[in-house]
Protein backbone atom coordinates (compact mmCIF):
# COMPACT_ATOMS: atom_id res chain seq x y z
CA UNK A 1 0.00 0.00 0.00
CA UNK A 2 1.07 3.57 -0.62
CA UNK A 3 -0.27 6.22 1.76
CA UNK A 4 -0.24 9.88 0.78
CA UNK A 5 -0.85 12.86 3.05
CA UNK A 6 -1.88 16.20 1.59
CA UNK A 7 -1.62 19.37 3.64
CA UNK A 8 -4.46 21.85 3.10
CA UNK A 9 -3.05 25.36 3.56
CA UNK A 10 -5.28 27.75 5.44
CA UNK A 11 -6.04 30.76 3.28
CA UNK A 12 -5.47 34.15 4.84
CA UNK A 13 -8.37 36.43 5.65
CA UNK A 14 -6.46 39.61 6.62
CA UNK A 15 -5.79 40.94 3.14
CA UNK A 16 -3.48 43.89 2.61
CA UNK A 17 -2.27 43.10 -0.94
CA UNK A 18 1.38 43.78 -0.13
CA UNK A 19 2.86 40.70 -1.78
CA UNK A 20 2.92 40.64 -5.56
CA UNK A 21 5.38 39.96 -8.35
CA UNK A 22 5.57 39.41 -12.10
CA UNK A 23 4.54 36.05 -13.47
CA UNK A 24 7.33 33.91 -14.91
CA UNK A 25 7.34 35.67 -18.31
CA UNK A 26 7.14 39.18 -16.78
CA UNK A 27 3.92 40.00 -18.62
CA UNK A 28 1.59 40.78 -15.71
CA UNK A 29 1.35 40.81 -11.91
CA UNK A 30 0.31 38.01 -9.56
CA UNK A 31 -0.58 38.24 -5.85
CA UNK A 32 0.23 35.89 -2.98
CA UNK A 33 -0.14 35.87 0.79
CA UNK A 34 2.44 35.01 3.43
CA UNK A 35 1.55 32.52 6.16
CA UNK A 36 2.47 32.95 9.82
CA UNK A 37 5.32 30.53 9.24
CA UNK A 38 6.63 32.62 6.34
CA UNK A 39 5.42 30.31 3.57
CA UNK A 40 3.81 31.51 0.36
CA UNK A 41 0.06 30.95 -0.06
CA UNK A 42 -1.14 31.00 -3.67
CA UNK A 43 -4.75 31.95 -3.01
CA UNK A 44 -5.29 34.80 -5.50
CA UNK A 45 -6.07 34.66 -9.21
CA UNK A 46 -6.97 37.25 -11.83
CA UNK A 47 -8.12 37.35 -15.44
CA UNK A 48 -4.74 38.77 -16.46
CA UNK A 49 -3.70 35.50 -18.18
CA UNK A 50 -6.75 35.78 -20.44
CA UNK A 51 -5.95 39.41 -21.27
CA UNK A 52 -2.45 38.27 -22.25
CA UNK A 53 -4.03 36.19 -25.00
CA UNK A 54 -6.12 39.06 -26.40
CA UNK A 55 -3.45 41.77 -26.08
CA UNK A 56 -0.06 40.11 -26.06
CA UNK A 57 1.67 43.43 -26.74
CA UNK A 58 0.30 45.09 -23.57
CA UNK A 59 2.76 46.37 -20.99
CA UNK A 60 2.32 45.16 -17.37
CA UNK A 61 0.74 48.48 -16.30
CA UNK A 62 -1.83 48.18 -19.12
CA UNK A 63 -3.35 44.96 -17.76
CA UNK A 64 -6.75 44.97 -16.00
CA UNK A 65 -5.35 44.10 -12.56
CA UNK A 66 -2.22 45.86 -11.29
CA UNK A 67 -0.71 47.10 -8.00
CA UNK A 68 -1.58 50.60 -6.77
CA UNK A 69 0.71 52.57 -4.45
CA UNK A 70 -0.64 56.15 -4.63
CA UNK A 71 -2.63 57.44 -1.63
CA UNK A 72 -3.50 54.02 -0.25
CA UNK A 73 -5.03 53.19 3.11
CA UNK A 74 -1.77 51.47 4.02
CA UNK A 75 1.10 50.06 1.97
CA UNK A 76 -0.04 48.77 -1.43
CA UNK A 77 -3.54 48.45 -2.84
CA UNK A 78 -4.89 46.82 -6.01
CA UNK A 79 -6.20 48.65 -9.06
CA UNK A 80 -8.85 46.91 -11.15
CA UNK A 81 -9.67 48.62 -14.44
CA UNK A 82 -11.96 47.52 -17.26
CA UNK A 83 -9.86 47.41 -20.43
CA UNK A 84 -10.51 47.28 -24.16
CA UNK A 85 -9.32 43.97 -25.62
CA UNK A 86 -8.68 45.39 -29.10
CA UNK A 87 -9.19 43.74 -32.48
CA UNK A 88 -8.80 40.21 -31.17
CA UNK A 89 -11.52 40.86 -28.61
CA UNK A 90 -13.88 42.04 -31.34
CA UNK A 91 -13.13 38.92 -33.37
CA UNK A 92 -14.01 36.56 -30.51
CA UNK A 93 -16.87 38.77 -29.22
CA UNK A 94 -15.10 39.56 -25.95
CA UNK A 95 -14.58 43.29 -26.30
CA UNK A 96 -13.73 44.17 -22.72
CA UNK A 97 -11.79 42.64 -19.85
CA UNK A 98 -12.89 43.75 -16.40
CA UNK A 99 -10.24 44.04 -13.74
CA UNK A 100 -10.75 41.27 -11.22
CA UNK A 101 -9.08 39.64 -8.25
CA UNK A 102 -10.48 36.56 -6.53
CA UNK A 103 -9.63 33.69 -4.22
CA UNK A 104 -9.54 30.68 -6.48
CA UNK A 105 -7.89 29.65 -9.73
CA UNK A 106 -8.03 30.74 -13.36
CA UNK A 107 -8.01 28.06 -16.05
CA UNK A 108 -6.39 29.84 -18.98
CA UNK A 109 -7.03 26.86 -21.27
CA UNK A 110 -10.76 27.68 -21.11
CA UNK A 111 -10.36 31.47 -21.31
CA UNK A 112 -11.58 31.64 -24.91
CA UNK A 113 -13.57 28.42 -25.23
CA UNK A 114 -15.70 28.85 -22.12
CA UNK A 115 -14.69 31.91 -20.05
CA UNK A 116 -17.37 31.28 -17.41
CA UNK A 117 -15.74 27.94 -16.64
CA UNK A 118 -12.25 29.48 -16.61
CA UNK A 119 -12.90 31.33 -13.34
CA UNK A 120 -12.96 28.78 -10.52
CA UNK A 121 -13.95 30.50 -7.29
CA UNK A 122 -12.96 29.51 -3.78
CA UNK A 123 -10.45 27.41 -1.84
CA UNK A 124 -10.91 25.10 1.18
CA UNK A 125 -11.76 26.88 4.42
CA UNK A 126 -12.36 25.75 7.99
CA UNK A 127 -13.93 28.70 9.81
CA UNK A 128 -17.31 30.42 10.09
CA UNK A 129 -17.14 33.87 8.46
CA UNK A 130 -19.15 36.61 10.14
CA UNK A 131 -18.27 39.90 8.43
CA UNK A 132 -16.58 41.15 5.28
CA UNK A 133 -14.95 44.56 5.49
CA UNK A 134 -12.40 46.80 3.79
CA UNK A 135 -11.86 49.97 1.78
CA UNK A 136 -12.52 50.83 -1.84
CA UNK A 137 -12.70 53.64 -4.37
CA UNK A 138 -14.69 53.46 -7.60
CA UNK A 139 -15.01 55.53 -10.76
CA UNK A 140 -17.25 54.31 -13.62
CA UNK A 141 -16.13 54.48 -17.22
CA UNK A 142 -17.87 56.88 -19.57
CA UNK A 143 -19.70 54.53 -21.95
CA UNK A 144 -21.35 51.27 -20.97
CA UNK A 145 -21.40 48.72 -23.78
CA UNK A 146 -23.04 45.34 -24.18
CA UNK A 147 -21.26 42.27 -25.51
CA UNK A 148 -21.90 43.33 -29.10
CA UNK A 149 -20.18 46.64 -28.45
CA UNK A 150 -23.40 48.66 -28.58
CA UNK A 151 -23.36 51.68 -26.25
CA UNK A 152 -26.24 51.56 -23.76
CA UNK A 153 -27.24 55.17 -23.19
CA UNK A 154 -27.92 56.05 -19.55
CA UNK A 155 -26.42 52.84 -18.16
CA UNK A 156 -23.77 53.49 -15.50
CA UNK A 157 -21.26 50.76 -14.72
CA UNK A 158 -20.96 49.34 -11.19
CA UNK A 159 -18.27 47.37 -9.37
CA UNK A 160 -18.87 44.17 -7.43
CA UNK A 161 -17.33 43.13 -4.11
CA UNK A 162 -18.45 39.98 -2.32
CA UNK A 163 -17.45 36.95 -0.29
CA UNK A 164 -19.20 33.59 -0.52
CA UNK A 165 -18.98 30.41 1.57
CA UNK A 166 -20.14 27.16 0.01
CA UNK A 167 -20.05 23.40 0.54
CA UNK A 168 -17.38 21.93 -1.73
CA UNK A 169 -18.98 18.53 -2.40
CA UNK A 170 -22.34 17.46 -3.79
CA UNK A 171 -24.81 14.94 -2.37
CA UNK A 172 -22.70 12.11 -3.84
CA UNK A 173 -19.47 13.37 -2.32
CA UNK A 174 -18.11 14.65 -5.64
CA UNK A 175 -16.08 17.88 -5.66
CA UNK A 176 -17.88 21.16 -6.35
CA UNK A 177 -16.18 24.38 -7.45
CA UNK A 178 -18.28 27.43 -8.24
CA UNK A 179 -17.60 29.16 -11.53
CA UNK A 180 -18.47 32.39 -13.30
CA UNK A 181 -22.00 31.28 -14.17
CA UNK A 182 -23.08 30.04 -10.72
CA UNK A 183 -20.90 31.69 -8.06
CA UNK A 184 -23.90 33.64 -6.75
CA UNK A 185 -26.66 31.13 -7.50
CA UNK A 186 -25.40 27.59 -6.83
CA UNK A 187 -27.47 25.57 -4.31
CA UNK A 188 -24.31 24.71 -2.35
CA UNK A 189 -23.95 28.33 -1.22
CA UNK A 190 -24.19 28.57 2.56
CA UNK A 191 -23.49 32.27 3.19
CA UNK A 192 -22.92 35.47 1.22
CA UNK A 193 -21.73 39.01 1.97
CA UNK A 194 -22.13 41.33 -1.03
CA UNK A 195 -21.94 45.09 -1.35
CA UNK A 196 -25.12 46.94 -2.34
CA UNK A 197 -25.32 50.40 -3.89
CA UNK A 198 -21.54 51.00 -4.02
CA UNK A 199 -20.38 54.60 -3.69
CA UNK A 200 -18.93 56.32 -6.78
CA UNK A 201 -16.13 58.33 -5.20
CA UNK A 202 -12.55 58.19 -6.46
CA UNK A 203 -11.26 60.95 -4.18
CA UNK A 204 -11.89 59.29 -0.82
CA UNK A 205 -11.64 55.74 0.45
CA UNK A 206 -15.04 54.28 1.32
CA UNK A 207 -15.20 51.76 4.16
CA UNK A 208 -17.55 48.78 3.79
CA UNK A 209 -18.62 46.44 6.58
CA UNK A 210 -20.97 43.64 5.55
CA UNK A 211 -22.52 40.84 7.58
CA UNK A 212 -22.62 37.37 6.05
CA UNK A 213 -26.17 36.29 5.34
CA UNK A 214 -26.58 32.59 6.06
CA UNK A 215 -28.99 30.59 3.91
CA UNK A 216 -28.15 27.22 5.47
CA UNK A 217 -26.88 26.16 8.91
CA UNK A 218 -23.11 26.18 9.38
CA UNK A 219 -21.72 22.71 10.16
CA UNK A 220 -18.66 22.96 12.43
CA UNK A 221 -17.78 19.29 11.90
CA UNK A 222 -17.81 19.77 8.15
CA UNK A 223 -15.65 22.88 8.50
CA UNK A 224 -13.14 20.94 10.60
CA UNK A 225 -12.52 18.67 7.60
CA UNK A 226 -12.35 21.63 5.18
CA UNK A 227 -15.73 20.77 3.69
CA UNK A 228 -16.36 24.41 2.77
CA UNK A 229 -14.74 26.73 0.24
CA UNK A 230 -14.42 30.48 0.70
CA UNK A 231 -14.24 32.88 -2.23
CA UNK A 232 -13.55 36.61 -2.06
CA UNK A 233 -14.22 38.41 -5.34
CA UNK A 234 -13.62 41.93 -6.65
CA UNK A 235 -14.34 43.27 -10.14
CA UNK A 236 -14.42 46.69 -11.77
CA UNK A 237 -17.52 45.85 -13.87
CA UNK A 238 -20.40 43.92 -12.32
CA UNK A 239 -21.32 42.35 -15.67
CA UNK A 240 -17.70 41.86 -16.70
CA UNK A 241 -18.03 38.08 -16.76
CA UNK A 242 -20.51 38.56 -19.63
CA UNK A 243 -18.12 41.03 -21.31
CA UNK A 244 -20.41 43.97 -20.63
CA UNK A 245 -19.25 47.16 -18.92
CA UNK A 246 -17.56 50.49 -19.47
CA UNK A 247 -13.94 50.75 -20.52
CA UNK A 248 -12.16 52.82 -17.88
CA UNK A 249 -14.27 51.71 -14.91
CA UNK A 250 -11.77 51.59 -12.06
CA UNK A 251 -12.00 49.96 -8.64
CA UNK A 252 -9.30 50.30 -5.97
CA UNK A 253 -9.31 47.92 -3.00
CA UNK A 254 -7.21 47.92 0.16
CA UNK A 255 -7.04 46.48 3.70
CA UNK A 256 -9.78 43.87 3.38
CA UNK A 257 -10.71 41.37 6.11
CA UNK A 258 -13.01 38.41 6.45
CA UNK A 259 -13.78 38.30 10.18
CA UNK A 260 -14.54 34.79 11.44
CA UNK A 261 -15.95 33.23 14.57
CA UNK A 262 -13.22 32.22 17.01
Amino acid sequence: YRVRFTHTPTIKTDLSFEDYEFEERNRYYEWTEISREGGIIHQWSTGNPGFAISKSSAKPEEYPTIPWTESTVRGSAVKLETRDTGGFGVMVNMRIAAGNLFIGTFDVANALKDPMVATRFGLPFNKKPLRFEGYYKFRPGEKFQNRKGTIIEGRVDEPDLYAVLYKNTDENGQPVTLKGDDVLTHPNIVALARIQNPVHDFNNWTFFNLDFEYFKPFDARLAYSYGYNLAVVFTSSIEGASFEGAVGSTLLIDEVRVICEE
